[in-house]
């Protein structure tokens, strides 16, 4: 091996362990000395792409097409740098070059839906393309990535779903495969598989900001049907005391009151471990991980839990208690209520404050 395929030897070999600088740095001295050499331009556009660095990835990918303008990989990367950069329309037109060029080859078929699904926009060519790539590669699980991120796109559950079954099979340790497979069930409402998907995820790989900002998403879902069971106990029983001229005029003061409160802390109660039994068995041997992560994820779902068990137990409470008494229990419940709806709040504010 001479010198020069050495240095793109060690630059693909960084990129393929996700170390972009260090490609870089092998593929320096070799693109001092060859600056117009193909090969080298590609593998650094691809390594500013994995990067970051949308605009340098464009430049050296087009510096590659200047000395061989009919290179699918360079149109390819192009497409790329073009869709970080927002630019859609020259994004698709790279695609569709490379696509011309080498329509035997199963990636430019996939860079033509990936540039779609990007743009949050799926064409019939995209649809038609990721096809293409499936039946050029049937046994390539990237293939059936891009497929199943079409029909994600698309929200097709039942068929993103078996499409990323489908790169599983393939290729089992396939993370991004994991991670949409996971996001269909989260979309689905299915969150306890969702976490056991995110879970295994953030164990294969603990510094995955994807299954870290994933897994707070399903516990925020399931945190939110909680809210939603106890705005209901709390909006039956506030209509209950509004019906009522005077507490102690009330057909439900005394014992018949008491339990009318207890029978809506109790089916609330019911409805909310129903609830979480079917978590931790769709969740698995994961559960206890799942739960246990939580506080390290994000410390605002840590505060909205907690808001609601003082919530429940405060109903659970009223049972015990005067009507009078009751009515004020109920009256913290409400704000506690307000206050997790508040946190929902600032939680927004801040996912779309925090980069991906």
């Amino acid at each position: 091996m001479n010198q020069e395929d050495a240095a793109l030897v060690h630059a693909r070999t960084y990129l393929s362990l996700g170390k972009p600088a260090d490609a870089l740095r092998a593929l320096a001295p070799h693109l001092a000395a060859h600056p117009d050499d193909d090969r080298g331009l590609c593998l650094a556009s691809q390594a500013h792409l994995v990067a970051g660095q949308a605009a340098r990835a464009l430049e050296a990918a087009q510096q590659a097409l200047v000395r061989t303008p009919d290179n699918e990989w360079a149109w390819r990367l192009v497409a790329l740098s073009y869709s970080k950069l927002g630019n859609i329309s020259e994004a698709k037109a790279a695609a569709r070059t490379a696509q011309s060029l080498a329509p035997e080859l199963w990636v430019t078929h996939a860079q033509v839906a990936q540039v779609d699904i990007a743009a949050k926009r799926i064409t019939a060519d995209a649809e038609h393309a990721a096809r293409e790539a499936v039946r050029l590669a049937p046994l390539e699980p990237d293939a059936h990535l891009t497929a199943g991120n079409v029909a994600l796109a698309q929200q097709n559950w039942p068929v993103a779903e078996a499409a990323f079954r489908s790169a599983l099979k393939l290729q089992p340790d396939h993370p991004a495969a994991r991670n949409n497979l996971s996001l269909v069930m989260l979309r689905q409402g299915r969150a306890g598989s969702a976490a056991a998907g995110f879970i295994d995820i953030l164990q294969a790989d603990p510094g995955s900001a994807v299954a870290v900002r994933n897994l707070r998403a399903v516990a925020a879902v399931a945190l939110r049907r909680i809210h939603f069971i106890l705005w209901i106990a709390f909006a039956v029983v506030t209509v209950a005391f509004s019906g009522a001229s005077q507490p102690t005029d009330s057909p439900l003061y005394g014992t018949v009151w008491q339990d009318f409160l207890a029978t809506v802390a109790v089916g609330s109660g019911i409805f909310i471990v129903v609830y979480l039994v079917q978590l931790r068995r769709a969740a698995g041997r994961r559960f206890a991980r799942f739960v246990q992560s939580i506080p390290r994820i994000d410390g605002l779902l840590v505060v909205w839990a907690a808001l609601l068990v003082a919530c429940w137990a405060l109903m659970a409470g009223a049972t015990f208690a005067e009507v009078r008494l009751a009515q004020l229990l109920y009256l913290l419940a409400g704000a506690l209520l307000v206050a997790g709806s508040v946190v929902v709040i600032v939680r927004r504010r801040r996912s779309v404050d925090r980069p991906d």
